[in-house]
């Protein structure tokens, strides 16, 4: 199985859906069987539920930041958008749950090593894997991001979580820049208009975390949004359900203290070797090293019941009738 293979595992992309089930919960669990639950369909059943054993989570933004924002202003809005998830309300108390932000990284990849790994948060532009051969198709150009989800396919353990960010300046009809922290009332219409980091970036964290599409339009993880809108920087009630069930404030004892490096031990430099020569796309990270976060290939994944879901957040042109989707 090559590299591209195991990203076919799963794609899970939502569409627009008004529709809100019956009941109190309309949330939905990522499994290893499937992706995020797609408008009124049915939650994934099958496979195991993905989760985080650890939930003492650390990433790194890719130090190039965006050709829209600087790196102290992504910085800002990716910071707020994961505490969003640990600071949630759950009766009173939080969820087990830690986010630890690193410095800076050179990691623009969405992969998992088992010799030196991160949890990477990068700005493409072109719209694509930067080893992609010429020849082959980048990401959906309809999508602002997509979150990558390495995880076990035997167990459902979240391994590695990589969230790549379109970077590419939006058409009418396509996803991308410019990003901004826009203010609580919204983004500035424009043609495209700015789109909220945050807003973008805290729908992605759930998925990040294991938790995948709701039918309560209002929800954080519903599969659509408005280019200027800042809703989903706020919890719904029925984001809140799900990020309280999946990592319950009594099912750990978290602090501060907390040991968040990655599965394979930690790697910020993905692009040389421990010489300091460039690594190719063709070249694994440096085995006797950290270097397993490499700009080469993912170090023999076949070796390992591992699998990777891939889920997009998909723009609005500027056309407000038409659907983002996540």
């Amino acid at each position: 199985m090559n590299k591209w293979a195991l990203w076919a595992a799963a794609l899970g992309v939502g569409i627009m859906s008004w529709s809100v089930a019956d009941g109190a919960s309309a949330w939905c669990r990522m499994t290893t069987e499937g992706g995020a639950q797609v408008g009124t369909t049915p939650c994934v059943e099958k496979g195991a539920p993905l989760v985080w054993n650890n939930p003492c989570l650390s990433y790194a933004i890719d130090g190039r930041a965006s050709e829209w924002m600087d790196l102290a202003d992504i910085e800002r809005a990716v910071d707020a958008s994961f505490a969003t998830w640990a600071d949630a309300d759950c009766n009173g108390d939080t969820p087990n749950l830690i986010f630890k932000p690193l410095q800076p990284s050179t990691c623009r990849r969405a992969e998992f090593n088992t010799t030196g790994n991160v949890n990477t948060i990068a700005f493409l532009d072109p719209w694509k894997d930067p080893c992609a051969d010429s020849d082959e198709p980048g990401y959906d150009n309809n999508a602002f991001a997509v979150t990558v989800v390495w995880h076990n396919t035997s167990t459902g353990e979240i391994l590695d979580a990589d969230m790549m960010i379109n970077d590419q300046l939006a058409t009418r009809f396509n996803a991308g820049g410019p990003y901004a922290n826009c203010p609580d009332t919204g983004c500035e219409p424009g043609n495209p208009g700015e789109a909220d980091l945050a807003n973008i970036v805290t729908h992605e964290a759930g998925h990040f975390i294991g938790i995948g599409h709701s039918e309560v339009p209002t929800a954080t993880m519903f599969a659509s949004a408005e280019r200027q809108s800042v809703d989903k920087r706020t919890l719904d009630p029925d984001d809140i359900e799900a990020v309280c069930t999946i990592y319950p404030p009594d099912s750990g004892n978290l602090d501060s203290s907390c040991n968040a490096t990655p599965i394979g031990g930690l790697e910020l430099n993905c692009e040389t070797d421990d010489q300091g020569n460039l690594l190719t796309c063709d070249e694994p990270g440096s085995a006797g090293g950290s270097n397993g976060c490499s700009a080469g290939r993912l170090s023999n994944p076949t070796d390992g019941p591992w699998g990777a879901l891939v889920l997009a957040l998909l723009g609005l042109s500027v056309l407000r009738r038409r659907a983002a989707e996540f």
